[in-house]
């Protein structure tokens, strides 16, 4: 017989007096570890880096324009500045010919040159620096996900007894959970996601941008509010970002806790007490020997009749046939009840058994 039809033919009523007159203990200790990494900064990350890819493709330039006073004949281009300086300083004027020719000593040069060497772009290399040593920091730190360790030990002791028997139980159980909880995004695991970011950040630092910067100063906080890091709103973001990295650069990057539970659990405490029951029934006589025991029942009761009155053979047989048949459909009757019974207790037992579960989780 499997497990499902044995459990259908329980009797129900033996099961809870079997359970009553259980004494029983049960005690259950959890042993949780949980490690929690804060993987925010990998949101805030994603988030900012299209406004940095912005200013990185597209940076701010100015013209820079330097002048210097130069022997004639090392002057480049005559620009109007040139003329209008050098009629501003006569003495720089060599001679003049006749026909008004003008022979300047030095004159005045004009140099211009775009540059990229800005506040705001220097902020914007400096973050990038700054974004590239956090990354790395939270790598070499530690393991980013987060998980919960459980170990559950569960001992129970058991005993009951009777006019006519006696058991005892002991049981020790030990199971193991590992939680983790992964920190996908948009179908991306939080691998996927942390070298995303690594692959990105190396591209912005080999980017023409900041290696035109390599030689400028670093910016350091606190940063310059100028109009442009207020009110662009591509450096607004990159702002916020400086300051989220200068914040969580203090903060651990992960959180281990350890803690134990020790409970006594009334619903578990009836689960095992079920399973004693079981285990005792296991134990009792096997069915092979019903036919033995039936044959005894049979042979008393025809004895008694043919000893106690005056019976045919055909009466009995007739008598035994009519409660024969009326007893199998008591039986059936019977049956279909403690069926229902059980399937409801099955469905209570399921219910609780969930409950359970999620108890030791």
């Amino acid at each position: 017989m499997n497990i499902v039809d044995y459990i259908n033919n329980l009797n129900k009523e033996t099961v809870t007096k079997f359970i009553e007159a259980t004494s029983s203990d049960i005690t259950i200790k959890s042993d949780i570890e949980k490690k929690v990494s804060d993987t925010s900064w990998i949101d805030m990350v994603e988030e900012c880096i299209p406004y940095l890819d912005n200013i990185i493709r597209n940076p701010r330039r100015f013209i820079v324009q330097e002048e210097n006073i130069v022997p004639i004949e090392k002057a480049k281009v005559v620009t109007e500045e040139s003329i209008r300086h050098l009629a501003q300083n006569t003495n720089l004027i060599q001679e003049v010919h006749e026909d008004g020719t003008v022979i300047p000593l030095k004159l005045l040069n004009v140099y211009r040159e775009e540059t990229i060497d800005l506040y705001e772009n220097r902020f914007i290399k400096s973050l990038v620096d700054n974004l590239y040593a956090f990354v790395q920091n939270k790598l070499n730190e530690s393991d980013q996900k987060s998980y919960a360790k459980i170990k559950n030990v569960v001992t129970y002791e058991g005993v009951k007894k009777d006019k006519t028997s006696s058991y005892k139980i002991n049981i020790s159980l030990e199971s193991d959970f590992d939680d983790e909880i992964e920190a996908s995004k948009d179908g991306h695991t939080l691998e996927e996601r942390i070298e995303h970011i690594r692959d990105v950040i190396a591209a912005f630092r080999t980017s023409t941008f900041i290696k035109g910067l390599k030689e400028s100063s670093p910016v350091r906080s606190p940063i310059r509010k100028t109009n442009v890091i207020l009110k662009e709103p591509n450096f607004i973001k990159a702002l916020e970002l400086w300051e989220y990295l200068e914040k969580n650069n203090i903060k651990p990057v992960t959180t281990v806790e350890k803690e134990t539970k020790v409970s006594k659990d009334a619903n578990i405490k009836e689960k095992y007490d079920f399973g004693f029951f079981v285990t005792s029934d296991a134990l009792k006589e096997s069915k092979s020997e019903a036919p033995v025991y039936n044959e005894a029942i049979i042979s008393k009761l025809i004895n008694d009749f043919v000893y106690s009155g005056d019976v045919t053979e055909v009466e009995f047989k007739k008598l035994i046939n009519k409660e024969f048949k009326d007893a199998s459909k008591r039986k059936q009757k019977e049956e279909a009840n403690v069926k229902k019974c059980f399937k409801d207790f099955l469905s209570d037992f399921e219910k609780k058994s969930k409950k359970a579960v999620a108890l030791l989780k």
